[in-house]
């Protein structure tokens, strides 16, 4: 008797801990698929005409300058060898882009790089952050998420005032906008000419501003917003940095939107504000 007790104990032990390991590779595996872009239907007009079209997600990639885009698996970024540095960082949000994953801080070089990344040591005792193209705190879905975030090819110098100021509490509106809108889709990269000088034995380019352009989804509607904001420390609100997404492709050179209909282009790239609903 004592030993069926034993082996029913074991039987028992066995079969929870199966369930533990199902539910957790079951759970990883939903929030993976909550990354996954959806095409959607978006309807928009002009004076004359109303368009319905579908829209790939594929088709928010800006142009890149320099022809070397690499596809992670949480964000796609367009890399610059001359200023050792992502040029834009592209990725979607929704409401269920955010867990308690622990940020691991596992800063590396990213091998994708075909011409090479940054390095750490490019960054040490330069005085300046290892500043976040991509959040942290935005691909908090899941580890492979938080880690991808930390490839070198995703960091930017950035003044520590800065960092942890004015583009920190810009991060964390947009994390607000996610949660309440369908979905958002982020590209985010440094204003590369005219720089503010250069660090490390790679010679990375220290940008003399950021910018940040969002496309906002809810119930099939479409609105965007840019920020332009100069690598310093700042005291002023957010909005005060608000500009149209024309105005950042003056700036930069690259053309965001430029596979969406001429119509919703328009509309979404002229827009001067933005208070978070559509």
């Amino acid at each position: 008797m004592k030993k069926f007790v034993i082996v029913f104990c074991i039987f028992i032990g066995t079969l929870v801990i199966g369930f533990i390991i199902y539910k957790y590779f079951d759970s990883n595996k939903n929030n993976q698929k909550n990354t996954v872009p959806k095409d959607i239907k978006i309807s928009t007009s002009d004076s004359a005409t109303t368009i319905t079209t579908t829209i790939f997600f594929k088709d928010f990639y800006p142009t890149s300058t320099y022809n070397q885009v690499i596809k992670h698996q949480y964000y796609t970024l367009s890399y610059s060898e001359e200023d050792e540095q992502a040029e834009w960082v592209a990725y979607k949000l929704t409401p269920a882009s955010f867990s308690n994953i622990k940020r691991d801080e596992n800063f590396r070089e990213d091998n994708s790089v075909t011409t090479g990344s940054a390095t750490l040591a490019d960054y040490k005792n330069s005085g300046y952050d290892r500043g976040h193209l991509a959040p942290a705190a935005d691909m908090s879905i899941n580890s492979t998420a938080m880690s991808e975030s930390f490839f070198m090819s995703n960091m930017s110098p950035q003044v520590a005032s800065f960092n942890r100021g004015i583009w920190k509490e810009l991060e964390s509106q947009v994390r607000n906008w996610a949660k309440s809108n369908d979905s958002l889709f982020v590209v985010t990269g440094p204003i590369l000419d005219h720089s503010i000088g250069a660090i490390g034995i790679n010679q990375v380019t220290v940008p003399r501003a950021y910018y940040k352009t969002i496309v906002f989804f809810k119930n099939n509607n479409i609105n965007g917003i840019a920020f332009l904001l100069p690598n310093a420390k700042s005291t002023k609100p957010i909005n005060f940095y608000m500009t149209s997404i024309d105005s950042i492709e003056l700036v930069t050179g690259i053309d965001f939107y430029h596979n969406l209909a001429i119509a919703i282009q328009s509309r979404i790239e002229a827009n001067r504000y933005f208070n978070g609903g559509l």
